[in-house]
């Protein structure tokens, strides 16, 4: 299994880098916990999402990652076919209790009735749901309502829930099923807030080019930033959008500390893990993924001049009035 660590380097490049530019407080919209108590039906050692972190270890990360700050976080149910998706969703709910100022997504999937999540928002105190295209029997092609059926949707529309939706499709955010979806279930379900993850998943910025016009003209949209390493993505959404639309997310910690960048080339993008074969000329050492993504939100900030006070919403303050939003409050 992964040993995710933080090294003397990261936190070189933090102070060099990005100590002056995270604000002093950060809620993170994009962030996983598991535990093996709820594997259910899976197998085999642990791998993959199946990293076991709780509230507690997240706070000790994110003292490592953003020293000094204040830290709040959306925890997103991990989706894993085959595991126990209640016990996850009620360990989730009892992990962050003593935080109230931290919210979660209940982690949903296809064979749930709408009754059934009705009430399990009701019991737990849910902000909204979490689904996941490997529900869908086709992860890669698969539209919307594949792996969030549209009565999930209504449910979500009833409780003024927040969906925070990874787009599957090879183009994602471009992808014409996917841009009707959203237009329709925007329109006829309003009161259901979609948060599309990962730049609305483009972590390969012609996803961006292609779509970002369309989705600022679409109401009840947001975004979180997580685990995007393409910088011209950034820009391209924080350039048109309303910038109070976008929050900073993370995917931490799986995705957010793992060691390396998401690269691009073509109409693709991967997982690099940093090479020191034969680079002699540099310094070759890699550091971790939300670093790379804060870096590159870091320049974004300055081509389009932020402000200090948009940066701060971009932080916090986006993601402070959402939830006070969702939870009834101005």
């Amino acid at each position: 299994m992964t040993t995710f660590t933080y090294q003397d380097f990261d936190r070189q490049l933090w102070e060099r880098e990005l100590e002056d530019f995270v604000p002093a407080t950060v809620y993170d919209m994009h962030t996983h916990m598991w535990s093996e108590d709820h594997r259910g039906s899976l197998t085999g050692a642990p791998t993959g999402l199946r990293e076991e972190i709780d509230y507690q270890d997240h706070l000790d990360w994110a003292a490592k990652l953003y020293p000094g700050r204040t830290f709040h976080m959306l925890v997103l149910g991990t989706p894993m076919p085959g595991m126990d998706a209640a016990g996850h969703n009620a360990w989730m709910a009892a992990q962050l209790a003593a935080d109230p100022e931290s919210a979660i997504n209940m982690m949903v999937t296809p064979d749930m009735t709408p009754e059934y999540v009705a009430a399990q928002v009701d019991e737990y105190g849910f902000l909204g749901l979490k689904p996941y295209r490997t529900f869908a029997p086709d992860p890669v092609g698969a539209r919307i309502c594949d792996f969030l059926p549209e009565s999930l949707i209504e449910v979500a529309h009833h409780k003024k829930l927040a969906i925070t939706m990874h787009l599957a499709k090879p183009t994602g955010p471009a992808d014409p099923d996917n841009q009707r979806d959203l237009a329709r279930y925007t329109r006829e379900y309003p009161n259901a807030q979609w948060i599309l993850a990962h730049c609305a998943r483009s972590f390969n910025s012609f996803m961006m080019e292609e779509a970002v016009h369309f989705l600022c003209d679409l109401p009840n949209i947001w975004y979180d930033t997580s685990a995007v390493n393409d910088l011209y993505a950034h820009y391209l959404l924080m350039k048109h959008e309303d910038r109070k639309r976008v929050m900073f997310g993370s995917d931490n910690v799986v995705a957010g500390c793992a060691r390396g960048k998401y690269i691009t080339y073509g109409r693709a993008w991967l997982f690099y893990p940093g090479d020191e074969a034969g680079t002699p000329h540099c310094d070759s050492r890699a550091t971790l993924v939300i670093y790379e993504q804060l870096r590159q939100e870091r320049q974004v900030a300055e081509m389009l001049q932020l402000t200090p006070a948009e940066i701060e919403d971009h932080f916090a303050g986006n993601a402070q009035r959402f939830l006070a939003m969702m939870r009834g409050g101005s």
